[in-house]
C-alpha cells in the first residue's frame, strides 16, 4: 500500500495536492526549508553528495490538481509556466533552478532545466503572469511540442507508487547521473503496465498474448528499428507507439540484461498473459496479505486446524493465489483455463488440479432427484466421493466480477456475453432475477445447488466479492434461498485498491458462511480493515452492511404518486443543451422535468443522478410533477450530497430508505433541497426554443426558473435585450418553482444561495447578447434560461463571482449533509 497514494487520492484541489508533495519532499530532503520565490509553488536549495562529489540542488516545483501528463501538450503547458518562473530568477541575476518537479494527484515527472533552458533567450513577453503564460504563447507551445529533448518519464501515482523513486530521480538529475531501474521478477508487472498504458498506442486493440509478446520482444531485443511513432517488431509487425514516451521509458529502465535474466522474464510472461486476461474478464489477483487475513478469519470460525479437517475446494482457482502459500490435507483446485494449471503447477503440489467450467460443466445434474452411479461427471472421483460421503467442505473462492451486460465499458468487448452460462439459464428459470447476470452470484448459486443435490450438512463458503449480493435490490430474489441455506458468520471490508489492478472507489468484501439459516437477513456486521505503515492489516472500524428487503426504497417512494399516469415521447436530451434523435425516456404531458435516478445506492450518485427539462435519452428516470416534486428534490439532494470524497468504498453499496417525514427538521430539509436542486452541477434544467426533434419544433420551458417574468422583462426592456423581451411575450408565464418559492420559508443558508444567484443573474444580464453570439449553443437568450446556461456565461465573464456563489452553495451542502443520516435516508 502506497502511503503517498493513500494521502493524495482524495485531494480536491491544487493546494491539497501541494501539501502531500511537500510532505514527501520533507521526508527525503530533511532540514531543508521550502521557499516560494516569485510566488512559485515551491523552491528548495541544498547541497547533495554522491561518491564524494557534491552539487547544489536547486529544485523548483509546480503542482496541479488533475492534468493528463500522458499528453505532451499538457506537459509543455505546465513547463511554459515553470519557464516563466525560472526567467524571474534569471532576470534578477540569481542562480536558476536546475531540476523541475511537476505533479498532480495521479501523475508526476522530473526533468533537468537543461531541457528547457534554451527557451529563456526567446523574445517573449516575460512580464505576463506565469499562470497565464501557456494560453498566451501558442507558438512557444507548438515549438516545445516538437522538441525531441522534452520527453520526461511519467510516474503513475497508484498503490505501488513510492515517492522515493521521485526523490532518487531528483538527486540523479542534480548530480548528472544516468541510472536505470532494472526490471526484475518483483517489478515486471508494474513496468509492463506502464509500457502498455503509456507507450503502446491503442493497446485495447490487442489481446493479452499479443500485448505480452510486444513487451517481452522490445525489452529483450538489443536493437530495434524505430521511426518517430512507429516501431518494427521481430516478426516484422509495425507497432504504433508514443515516441517520446518510448524514449523516456528506456532512459528510465534501460534494456541490457544477462541471459539468465532474459530467461526468467520469458517465464514470467505466462503470468503477465494470465493477469492481462483476467483483467479483461473482471478477475483479479488476491494479494498474499489479504489471503493470510482471510485464512486467519477462517481459523476463527472453523478452528486452527481447518486445513486438515476440511475438504477445501477453490472452484475459481486461477493460478492459486488463495491456496499457494498453505498446505492442505485435501485440496481441489479447479479452473476454467487449462493453461492455469500449467502456469500454477508448481503450487500446491499435493492437491488435485483439474480443468472445470464451474458455471457450465455438469450443470444438468444439479436439479436431479437422485444420483445415478453410471452418470458421467467431469468432477474428479475423489472429490465426487467426498461430496457423496458428506465430508465437511469449505469453498474458498475469489470468483470473477463480470456481468453479461458490460458492453459500453472500457472492457466491454472482452466482457460481453461472459455471464451467459448454463447456471445463468438455471437462475433465470428459477426466477432469481437480475442477479443471475452477475458471475459471482452464479458461483454462489451453484454451490447452493450442490448443497441441495448431495444433501450436504457441513458445506461452507469463504468468498472475496463485492457486497452487493448482501445489499443490492437486484439480489433480493437471490437472497431468499441463499440466506435459508447459509448462515452469515463474519466478514471484513477493505478498499479495492489493495487488490492488484483494481480501483479503490469500491470495497471488497470477504465473508464466511456456514451451513444453516441466517437469522438476521438484513444486517451483516463487518470489520473495516486497512494496512498501516508497517504493512500490517489493522481493524479501523465497524460497518453495518445492510439491505432493505421488505421495505419500500427511497427510489420507489418518489414514484408512488405517479405510477399510473400515462407517459409519451418527448425530446430525448443527452445533456442540458443537446437533443438526441432517439432514446428510451418518456415523459408525462406537461411535466416539470425529468429525474434520472439510477439504482438506489450510493454507488451511482456521482454519475447517473441528474435532472433535465425534457426526458433523458438514457431513461432510468421519472417525470417530475407537482404531486411528486418535493419528494424528487428531497431524494436528489440526499443522493448528490453523498458524492466525491463522501461516496467511498465503505458506503458505496448503502441503500436509500424513505426518510422520516415526521421529523421536526424535515420541512426545513425539504425546502433547502429545492434550492440545492436548482444549482447543483447535475441540475441540467434548461430553456430551449425551436428544438428540432423527429421533424417537429419543440419549445422546452424551464419550470425550475427562480425569478419572476416581470423582473426579467424590466431588465430586457432597460438593457435593450429585444430577443429576450420578445421571448417573454410568447412564453411568459410564471414558472412553477418561482411560484413555489413565494409560499415557503427558507433557511438562512438557502436564502444566501438564492439571493446570490439572483444577484449574478442580474449583474450578467447585459452580457447575454454578446455571449449568445460567442456561444449560441447555450441558448442564453430565453427569459427562463436555467442555471446550467447562466453558469456558462458566468464562467466566461464572472469567474470570481461564481466562486463566491459556489462557496455559499458549499455552506448549504455542509449544513444538509448530516441530516441525510438523521432523517434516515441512509443508516
Amino acid at each position: 500500500m502506497s502511503k503517498f497514494y493513500n494521502e493524495i487520492k482524495n485531494a480536491d484541489n491544487e493546494k491539497e495536492v501541494e501539501l502531500v508533495y511537500k510532505k514527501g519532499l520533507n521526508m527525503y530532503f530533511t532540514d531543508v526549508e521550502i521557499k516560494h520565490p516569485y510566488d512559485c509553488d515551491g523552491y528548495i536549495e541544498t547541497k547533495v553528495l554522491y561518491d564524494e562529489v557534491s552539487r547544489i540542488l536547486r529544485l523548483i516545483t509546480e503542482f496541479k490538481h488533475k492534468e493528463n501528463f500522458t499528453s505532451k501538450v499538457d506537459v509543455c503547458k505546465v513547463l511554459i509556466q515553470v519557464l516563466y518562473y525560472i526567467k524571474k530568477f534569471d532576470l534578477d541575476g540569481n542562480p536558476i533552478p536546475n531540476v523541475v518537479l511537476v505533479g498532480d494527484k495521479s501523475e508526476t515527472f522530473v526533468i533537468h532545466t537543461n531541457d528547457i533552458q534554451k527557451y529563456l533567450n526567446k523574445d517573449l513577453d516575460w512580464k505576463i503572469a506565469p499562470s497565464t503564460a501557456p494560453s498566451k504563447n501558442a507558438d512557444l507551445l507548438l515549438e516545445m511540442m516538437n522538441d525531441k529533448e522534452i520527453k520526461p518519464f511519467i510516474f503513475t501515482i497508484d498503490n505501488s507508487f513510492s515517492f522515493k523513486d521521485v526523490a532518487d530521480k531528483i538527486l540523479d538529475l542534480s548530480l548528472n547521473i544516468q541510472r536505470h531501474v532494472r526490471m526484475s521478477e518483483n517489478n515486471i508487472s508494474k513496468i509492463y503496465d506502464y509500457f502498455i498504458n503509456k507507450v503502446v498506442k491503442n493497446a485495447s486493440k490487442y489481446d493479452a498474448n499479443k500485448l505480452v509478446y510486444i513487451f517481452i520482444d522490445i525489452m529483450l531485443k538489443k536493437d530495434e528499428f524505430k521511426n518517430n511513432n512507429k516501431l518494427v517488431l521481430s516478426n516484422g509487425d509495425v507497432l504504433p507507439i508514443h515516441g517520446e514516451h518510448y524514449d523516456a521509458f528506456f532512459e528510465h529502465y534501460g534494456k541490457i540484461y544477462k541471459s539468465s535474466e532474459k530467461e526468467k522474464f520469458t517465464e514470467i510472461a505466462d503470468r503477465l498473459i494470465e493477469d492481462t486476461t483476467r483483467r479483461f474478464k473482471g478477475e483479479f489477483y488476491t494479494p498474499t496479505l489479504w489471503v493470510d487475513e482471510g485464512h486467519r478469519m477462517i481459523a476463527d470460525v472453523f478452528g486452527q486446524d481447518w486445513k486438515e479437517k476440511y475438504v477445501v475446494w477453490d472452484c475459481a482457482w486461477g493460478t492459486g493465489n488463495l491456496t499457494r502459500d498453505a498446505k492442505f490435507s485435501e485440496l481441489y483446485c479447479s479452473t476454467l483455463n487449462e493453461t492455469d494449471i500449467e502456469i500454477g503447477g508448481r503450487y500446491n503440489k499435493h492437491s488435485e488440479k483439474f480443468q472445470y467450467d464451474f458455471l457450465n460443466d455438469d450443470v444438468e445434474l444439479l436439479q436431479g432427484k437422485e444420483l445415478l452411479e453410471n452418470t458421467y461427471y467431469k468432477l474428479p472421483k475423489n472429490l465426487l466421493n467426498s461430496l457423496k460421503m458428506n465430508k465437511p467442505i469449505i469453498f474458498l473462492i475469489n470468483p470473477p466480477y463480470g456481468t453479461a451486460n458490460n458492453a459500453g465499458t472500457k472492457e466491454g468487448d472482452h466482457k460481453q456475453g461472459i455471464a451467459l452460462t448454463k447456471v445463468n439459464e438455471l437462475m433465470k428459470k428459477d426466477n432469481i432475477g437480475a442477479s443471475s447476470q452477475q458471475l459471482y452470484a452464479q458461483f454462489l448459486y451453484r454451490i447452493m445447488l450442490i448443497k441441495k443435490l448431495y444433501n450436504l450438512t457441513n458445506i461452507n463458503i469463504c468468498i472475496y466479492a463485492k457486497s452487493t449480493y448482501m445489499t443490492g435490490s437486484t439480489f433480493k430474489k437471490f437472497r431468499v434461498p441463499f440466506l435459508k441455506e447459509f448462515k452469515y458468520e463474519k466478514g471484513m471490508l477493505f478498499q479495492a485498491s489493495h487488490f492488484a489492478d483494481v480501483k479503490g472507489v469500491w470495497g471488497i468484501d470477504f465473508s464466511i458462511w456456514s451451513s444453516g439459516e441466517t437469522e438476521n437477513k438484513s444486517e451483516f456486521i463487518h470489520n473495516l480493515k486497512d494496512v498501516n505503515d508497517s504493512n500490517t492489516i489493522v481493524t479501523t472500524g465497524i460497518k453495518d452492511i445492510y439491505n432493505i428487503d421488505g421495505k419500500e426504497t427511497c427510489s420507489d417512494w418518489i414514484k408512488e404518486d405517479i405510477k399510473k399516469i400515462k407517459t409519451e415521447d418527448a425530446p430525448q436530451l443527452g445533456s442540458a443543451l443537446i437533443v438526441k434523435p432517439k432514446g428510451v425516456g418518456s415523459l408525462v404531458k406537461d411535466a416539470l422535468g425529468y429525474y434520472v435516478n439510477v439504482g438506489n445506492s450510493v454507488y451511482k450518485n456521482g454519475t447517473d443522478v441528474f435532472i433535465v427539462s425534457s426526458t433523458s435519452s438514457m431513461g432510468h428516470g421519472i417525470s417530475i410533477l407537482p404531486i411528486n416534486f418535493m419528494k424528487v428534490v428531497s431524494n436528489f439532494a440526499a443522493r448528490k450530497i453523498i458524492t466525491g470524497k463522501y461516496a467511498n468504498w465503505v458506503n458505496d453499496k448503502d441503500e436509500y430508505l424513505i426518510p422520516n417525514t415526521e421529523h421536526p427538521k424535515y420541512e426545513e430539509w425539504n425546502n433547502d433541497a429545492i434550492i440545492y436542486s436548482l444549482f447543483n452541477t447535475s441540475s441540467a434544467q434548461s430553456s430551449l426554443r425551436d428544438l428540432e426533434y423527429k421533424e417537429k419544433l419543440w419549445q422546452i420551458e424551464n419550470e425550475f426558473f427562480f425569478m419572476s417574468k416581470d423582473e426579467i422583462q424590466d431588465m430586457a426592456d432597460e438593457l435593450g435585450q429585444d430577443e429576450i423581451y420578445e421571448d417573454i411575450k410568447e412564453f411568459g408565464k410564471e414558472r412553477y418553482v418561482y411560484k413555489l418559492l413565494q409560499t415557503i420559508e427558507l433557511s438562512k443558508e438557502a436564502k444566501d444561495v438564492l439571493n446570490k444567484a439572483i444577484e449574478l443573474t442580474k449583474e450578467t444580464f447585459k452580457f447575454r447578447s454578446m455571449f449568445n453570439e460567442q456561444k449560441p449553443e447555450y441558448n442564453i437568450n430565453t427569459w427562463d434560461a436555467g442555471w446550467y446556461q447562466i453558469k456558462g456565461l458566468l464562467n466566461e465573464y464572472k469567474k470570481e463571482e461564481l466562486k463566491e456563489f459556489n462557496e455559499l452553495y458549499k455552506v448549504l451542502e455542509e449544513k444538509m449533509r448530516p441530516m441525510i443520516y438523521e432523517l434516515g435516508f441512509l443508516k
